[in-house]
């Protein structure tokens, strides 16, 4: 299901919930690239780099200084959901740390600053947990909205 069908389905009044639960995994990240583009942020997908080993970042953001490594979760409540999400954490910190220690970031650029995100189902508040953002998807408008806010907290 592309973006444009996903927003006909909500103004027909359709649950979000209900329509992100029937799409995989790749549609939630195509999903998240879509609203992240409608907010003027450049997005590449599937980023993949080396740094002492190979890593892939599921969708990089960038917009004037900021850059986004954003890992895209389309899991919600599941049994042992606080482990998979620290877990989740470590990694995305691990993945942000590598990409900011990248010694030829041409196609990103110096001078940037660099902040991790994870976009879930999960309906929960956006959190932060050792830098890395936490953002449910239904979340997602409203933080790229007040990202300065969040970012600068």
């Amino acid at each position: 299901m592309d973006f444009k069908r996903i927003i006909e389905e909500i103004l027909k009044g359709n649950d979000i919930e209900q329509l992100m639960e029937r799409i995989d995994w790749k549609e939630f990240e195509a999903f998240c690239a879509k609203i992240l583009e409608e907010h003027d942020w450049n997005v590449q997908k599937n980023y993949r780099f080396k740094n002492e080993r190979r890593y892939e970042i599921d969708l990089l953001a960038k917009k004037g200084r900021l850059v986004l490594a954003i890992d895209c979760k389309h899991w919600g409540i599941r049994q042992g959901k606080s482990t998979q999400l620290r877990y989740a954490v470590e990694k995305q910190m691990e993945r942000t740390k590598a990409l900011s220690n990248v010694k030829t970031l041409d196609s990103i650029g110096k001078q940037r600053r660099f902040h991790s995100l994870i976009i879930t189902m999960l309906k929960e508040d956006i959190e932060s947990h050792n830098d890395v953002w936490i953002v449910p998807v239904f979340s997602l408008n409203n933080f790229l909205l007040e990202i300065e806010n969040y970012l600068d907290s």
